[in-house]
Parts: structure tokens; sequence; C-alpha cells
């Protein structure tokens, strides 16, 4: 089972992987780069870092299309590659079955002109809709080939730097990539066609994405993972967790403290599992032959954390979170990042940073 952010664009519908997903935000001011590629439409400065935004349709060979405010961009981060692309409408995260995934497309849907089939990991079809799966290495890969730098700051934006180099060309084609697809030529000013009050619209959101917060964290639309823990609902940042694992069995580490539940061997890798329950004034966890945990990474810091089931993935917006003072159990709340209406119950948006980082759990590996 995988999760995907679904989104349209140009009347398809796709779907991306939810745990490569950053943040989603409505459209904002674009800056062009007018020797990128034009299905780079330009980049996008969130919060210090500059990031380029892509046309999944223009990558993808149709004509163009007008922008609208409703538009969408999506960040998405693979191996420390980071890309925008923009969408039409966001829709909800789905739960795909890996078996119901299928390398061709369906008999009933072979006539669809649809191109660029190297950027699609498969299809999926649920009653008449059907989504395209996209592949977020490849599509990053090709970005990263157009030699753009991710880090530069528009104090400073050498368009020389990026433009397309000599080489390009054949690293794109070791993607199997034709250089054709897209236009050549490109407007020198982003939704050229937006009236005056869109303009303003759009430069404000832009404002407001370079703007460092306190909680910039939280920022627009991202991912939540929502798990249970003794019947109560909580949720972390999708982007800590690198997959979610049933076990039966942990190696015991002698002397350890009682939040440690032992040492898993994932794929060659010792991971120890911890449980946080402690942290929220919750029971122990009773034991049982098969037991879940989620592998989070923190700054590098990489643990296991026990859960008893993990519930749903779903977009968090930052207008929703309220104080966690607003909690009517008996819940530590030291922990929590604020809480939000969830299943006529609140759920506590936990801190896994502070937890990890902040000496509230002292993991000494070296036991």
């Amino acid at each position: 089972m995988t999760y995907y952010l679904t989104f349209t664009q140009n009347n398809l519908r796709y779907g991306v992987p939810a745990i490569a997903v950053q943040e989603v935000f409505f459209l904002p001011e674009i800056t062009p780069i007018p020797e990128a590629p034009a299905d780079i439409i330009g980049s996008v400065n969130v919060r210090g870092k500059i990031i380029p935004v892509m046309d999944l349709n223009l990558r993808f060979g149709y004509p163009p299309i007008p922008y609208a405010l409703n538009d969408s961009i999506i960040i998405l981060n693979w191996q420390e590659l980071t890309l925008g692309i923009l969408t039409n409408q966001v829709h909800e995260v789905k739960a795909i079955a890996d078996q119901g995934v299928t390398a061709e497309l369906p008999h009933d849907q072979s006539s669809l002109d649809f191109k660029q089939e190297r950027f699609i990991n498969g299809f999926f079809q649920e009653n008449e809709n059907l989504w395209f799966l996209l592949n977020i290495e490849t599509l990053l890969r090709y970005t990263e080939a157009q030699n753009l730098d991710l880090e530069l700051d528009l104090d400073v934006f050498d368009l020389d730097a990026l433009s397309l180099p000599e080489d390009a060309t054949e690293n794109t084609e070791e993607l199997g990539e034709s250089t054709e697809i897209v236009p050549a030529v490109k407007s020198p000013i982003f939704f050229a066609q937006a009236t005056e009050f869109e303009r303003k619209v759009l430069q404000k959101r832009a404002d407001n994405l370079r703007q460092n917060s306190k909680l910039k964290d939280l920022t627009g639309l991202k991912p939540l993972a929502i798990f249970t823990l003794n019947q109560e609902f909580f949720g972390v940042d999708l982007s800590l967790i690198q997959e979610f694992l049933k076990f039966t069995e942990a190696t015991a580490i002698p002397c350890s403290p009682a939040f440690i539940i032992g040492n898993i061997n994932l794929r060659g890798e010792i991971i120890t599992l911890i449980d946080i329950r402690s942290l929220f004034n919750l029971p122990r966890a009773i034991a049982s032959e098969e037991r879940q945990a989620m592998i989070i990474n923190v700054e590098g810091v990489v643990v296991g954390v026990l859960i008893d089931s993990i519930q749903d993935i779903f977009m968090l917006n930052s207008k929703d979170v309220l104080d966690a003072s607003v909690m009517e159990n008996d819940l530590n709340q030291s922990y929590l990042q604020g809480v939000i209406p969830y299943q006529e119950k609140m759920l506590g948006l936990v801190n896994l940073t502070e937890i990890i980082l902040g000496g509230s759990l002292l993991v000494d590996e070296a036991v």
C-alpha cells in the first residue's frame, strides 16, 4: 500500500508519492529563468530557498494553458533534490494498493493521447477515473540535468549560471528525453495575462513565502501521518518518516531505559525502537506477536517509533491548528506543536524534533 497525493492538470489526473511532498500552496508570483528549458517556468523563493517550478503541461508536450489564481504548487523532495510542480487542483491523499498499479494503460484507455511515459511509474484506474502515477526520481533527475542551482540567492541571481550546458543534452538523452518537445521560446513575464488585482495577489503570496517564520513547518498544506497510541490520535510531519513497518521481535538492549524496546535489523541497518508513550502520560504498550513502528529521520538521527496503527495520511492546513491547551485529557502537552480536530476528537501534532534532539529521550547507541 502506497499513499499518493492526487491532483489534476489539464484535465488529467496524477498522483505523487505523499512521502515526497514537502508542502503545497496556491500559485505565487514566479521569477522567470529565461535560459532554462521552457517547461521550467521559473523559480520561487520559499523561506530563502530558491526552488525551480515545472509546468507539467509543457513537460508532457501539450499546448500551454492559461494560469489562474486557484492553481497550486506542490513542492517535491527526493534525495536532496527539490522541485515545484504546477497543478490546476490538488485533491486528497489516496491509499493505492501496489497490486492495483499497472505498467500499461488499461485497454479501455489505450486510445488516450498521452505523452512522456518515461516520467510515469504506472497507472491506476478507479471506476472511470484513471490516475497517472509520476516517477519522482526521473522527474527530478531531469531537472537536475538542466544544471539549475537550487541554492541561488535572488540578490545575486546569475542567469548565465542557469543556461543549459553543452553536456545537458547528453544527460537528458540518458533519461530517454527529447529536448524538442518543449517550445524553445517563452514569455519573459510569468502569467503575462494576469490583471492588476491578480498580480497583487501573486506578489503577496510570494512575499509571504519568502518570510522566515517560526511556524514555517506548518506553512500552507503539508502531508501529515496520523497514528494511534492507546486509542489517542497523533500526527507527525510525513517528510520525517522513511517508512512504516511491522515486526515480531526486537533484540533487547541490556541496562537500557524502559522506553527503549530494542534493536531491529532493517536491511542491514541496526535501528533502535523507542516507545514515546511515557512522554504523553500514557501506559506502556502491551506486548503482542506483531507490532508496528514508523522509521523516522530527524536531522540524520534514525530511530523507530512504536505505534499502535497508522490511521490516515492527509494534508494539514496550518489554519486548522489550535493551541494544545484546548485538549481536555491528561496528555502531556510539552511535546505537542498544537492540536487539530479529527474524528470528533483532538489530534496532537507531535514535535519529533524536540523529542529526538531535545534530550528527552537519550538513545546511547554504544550500549
